[in-house]
């Protein structure tokens, strides 16, 4: 699967934390519907890549958008969108 770069998404010099500035840009493309519910995402070395940041800070934004109900992690099996995120769950922008 090829990716898009999304590394002009990233201001690495700026105040705001740079995990933080991932999370906001999935969590963006999921409120737009460029991320289906129960879409599987890249894994965090594609991530990784895709934004041009490390691994460790695509983690911390993965665990941030899971602990807001907008990811699922599921071992072994990758990370996804989760279904409540189309719904309006606590903790999405829509």
């Amino acid at each position: 699967m090829a990716l898009h770069d999304k590394s002009d998404r990233i201001d690495h010099v700026g105040p705001d934390l740079v995990w933080r500035q991932l999370a906001e840009d999935v969590e963006s493309d999921i409120a737009a519907g460029a991320l289906a519910p129960n879409a599987k995402m890249p894994t965090e070395l594609e991530l990784a890549s895709q934004y041009g940041v490390s691994r460790v800070t695509v983690r911390r934004a993965v665990k941030d958008l899971a602990e807001r109900g907008l990811l699922v992690v599921v071992h072994g099996r990758g990370t996804f969108v989760s279904r409540a995120s189309a719904s309006g769950a606590p903790g999405t922008s829509a």
